[in-house]
């Protein structure tokens, strides 16, 4: 072979190594690449599920204490949407283990006993027995929450946490027996309402804005200036945004407030910086927060539910109507806990919901109210609350009510009808109190 030939054969062999090289490189990062996308669809199958259970487990320890037909189809209606989302999740995961069919075959099953469970409550034949079936449903719900809680859950170790599941759900599931409930249930009730009054808006136009006059942009300023504690002069106007409540926008880098062009009312406050170590307690913090809303002409105002994360304590107040607190007017003022600075203000439910209201006397007592509640409730605290709902507001006598196992709940009953509206369960947590 001559040495010219000898040269091309090297130059072709090596250009092909050098071909076969980058195409197996290519299949490699290909490879990684739908590696890490089904790793991240597993990651969110179990954090879907993680999620859906943790409500149903919830769902169901309400459900123990619904008196009235209405909300425990409610609370059913919802159980069975947790549940099947709760089994498309699971049916998302690489599961080989019988261990979580098992699980599945538990959702199936609480969907159709929720069911079962709320048409019994309306006809009034509720008995003894489907109560602590119930029971002792929301308590193993509980317990595979904790489970699915837990930070070694993840899609990748299946048998670690499905282990842990089995041992959390009964050998038997109480509901196994119930062979009379048909398995194709249809018709559900619509869902009514879903969530802490703190996200929810009643109107599907602001009332504060509805009949305001525009204000001009030098105004909104000092709006801005007021709300946020920044000189003006910091201020920059960054634009006008459009949505459901026109506004201007005011920004320096580190805060970020908008007001709204009609009326002129501060709409959001929100300030950046690292927040130090905790050095005030949620005292201080409440009473920082409620000389901020008087220094800025907020009337009258009581606190609800707070939670305090990353340094920030976030506190929901909702507007007080002479003796009824009503949960639709809500603005959250956020504290950060080093200095005490408010960092945070949101008042959209506020200027969604706020209106003059005039509050007939109720047509019942709160002694005949308090009759309408599951009878193995402790009473610790009693207001009357106007809270919102799909069809409307509804003024309420608010039970704050204690279980034999030590839950707390807010359970709502109509002033003038003596229905139960709804019921919520209290998280008292290291970071502050929610309802579920």
């Amino acid at each position: 072979m001559s040495k010219e030939n000898a040269i091309r054969l090297i130059s072709l062999t090596l250009a092909l190594c050098v071909v076969i090289i980058g195409l197996c490189i290519e299949r490699y990062e290909n490879n990684n690449y739908y590696k890490l996308q089904i790793e991240n669809e597993y990651s969110r199958a179990v954090e879907e599920l993680s999620v859906g259970i943790n409500n149903i487990a919830f769902l169901l320890e309400k459900s123990e204490y619904a008196t009235a037909g209405e909300n425990a189809s409610k609370m059913a209606a919802e159980i069975v949407v947790e549940a099947q989302n709760s089994k498309n999740a699971l049916s998302r995961l690489p599961v080989t283990s019988a261990n979580l069919d098992k699980l599945n075959k538990f959702l199936s099953q609480v969907g159709n006993y929720a069911v079962h469970y709320s048409a019994a409550t309306e006809s009034g034949k509720l008995t003894d027995e489907q109560k602590e079936n119930m029971r002792q449903l929301a308590k193993t719900a509980h317990k595979v929450s904790a489970v699915m809680n837990d930070t070694e859950v993840k899609y990748n170790n299946l048998e670690y946490w499905s282990a842990h599941i089995e041992e959390s759900l009964p050998e038997e599931n109480i509901v196994t027996a119930l062979s009379g409930i048909e398995e194709e249930l249809t018709d559900y009730p619509t869902l009514i309402y879903d969530g802490p009054y703190s996200d929810h808006k009643v109107n599907a136009e602001p009332k504060m804005i509805k009949e305001a006059f525009e204000v001009t942009e030098e105004k909104a300023k000092e709006v801005a200036e007021m709300i946020s504690g920044e000189e003006e002069k910091d201020l920059i106007f960054e634009g006008t945004s459009g949505g459901d409540i026109d506004a201007y926008i005011f920004a320096n880098g580190a805060v970020s407030v908008s007001v709204s062009r009609f009326g002129g009312y501060p709409i959001y406050m929100r300030k950046t910086r690292d927040i130090g170590e905790n050095v005030l307690s949620y005292e201080q913090a409440l009473k920082r927060a409620r000389r901020f809303l008087d220094d800025t002409g907020h009337g009258s105002f009581t606190e609800t539910y707070y939670f305090t994360d990353e340094g920030i304590c976030v506190i929901n107040f909702a507007f007080l109507d002479g003796e009824t607190v009503c949960y639709p007017d809500l603005i959250k003022v956020g504290v950060a806990l080093d200095t005490g600075e408010i960092v945070f203000y949101e008042a959209k439910a506020y200027l969604y919901n706020h209106t003059r209201r005039a509050f007939a006397s109720p047509k019942y007592t709160l002694e005949q109210a308090s009759e309408v509640l599951n009878k193995e409730l402790k009473i610790l605290e009693t207001k009357i609350a106007l809270i919102p709902t799909d069809s409307g507001e509804k003024r309420c006598y608010e039970f704050h009510c204690e279980t034999p196992d030590k839950a707390e709940l807010l359970i709502y009953i109509g002033v003038s009808t003596l229905e139960e509206e709804e019921i919520f369960v209290l998280l008292y947590q290291d970071g502050g109190v929610l309802v579920k």
